[in-house]
């Protein structure tokens, strides 16, 4: 099935506190709150007293899962990154309570449940073509029929003005943002040697191939949120 471009360790995951990174990601993802307030939008249109099967894909300290657990109570979660300190960070948000706490690469992992919602912010951009076009077609087997795969992620487009013009946008909000030299120079060093942007445009149509209907909500710089229907 493949398997994710980089470790943790490259990331330096493990060396974060819980409440460090939740700074420093807000801050160095452009428009963080602003896809995250769409998400919680979309999700409030589910019914609140249901028990929904959730799974979250490079789940981090648990951001994006915590603002749907508040919204949907009852659901039952499957939490899945590849950084235990991360795993550590989000049980402190979402406790035990129906979540089930997976170590591991999603990309190798083999899930055998069928879910309602697929999440995965920021953290598809660590996957190449190939890795990016298999992930898509494994998380629509996984949904069940009406189910829909939430996906905000950094992006690049195909257009090279475009593209470097959006580029250096970023990293404006990079340096406006980072509250010391050495926490931009983390971030501006994952930007540019870690990440594996892909085409905003390619990777509607991978996932229309593979049978989704796109809702593109959110194209901002390099972050966009697209609201995926099976």
């Amino acid at each position: 099935m493949g398997t994710t471009n980089v470790k943790s360790t490259q990331l330096n995951y493990d060396k974060y506190t819980a409440n460090k990174y939740d700074r420093d990601i807000v801050n160095s993802i452009p428009f963080h709150r602003e896809i995250h307030s769409l998400i919680a939008s979309r999700v409030k249109k589910y019914d609140h007293n249901k028990a929904y099967d959730v799974l979250d894909l490079g789940v981090g300290t648990a951001i994006t899962s915590r603002i749907i657990k508040d919204i949907l109570p009852k659901a039952e979660f499957d939490l899945v990154d590849f950084s235990k300190r991360m795993l550590t960070g989000a049980q402190k948000k979402m406790g035990k309570n129906k979540i089930k706490y997976i170590f591991g690469d999603y990309a190798k992992i083999k899930f055998n449940k069928k879910y309602d919602i697929v999440v995965s912010v920021i953290g598809v951009h660590h996957q190449n073509e190939i890795g990016k076009r298999k992930l898509f077609q494994k998380i629509y087997g996984m949904l069940k029929p009406g189910g829909i795969f939430i996906f905000g992620d950094l992006v690049t487009y195909r257009d090279k003005h475009r593209a470097a013009l959006n580029n250096a946008k970023h990293f404006k909000h990079l340096v406006d943002k980072a509250t010391d030299e050495k926490t931009l120079a983390e971030w501006a060093y994952h930007h540019i040697f870690l990440n594996d942007l892909s085409p905003i445009e390619d990777q509607i149509i991978w996932l229309k191939r593979v049978g989704f209907k796109v809702e593109k909500k959110f194209l901002q710089f390099n972050t966009a949120l697209l609201i995926c229907k099976k």
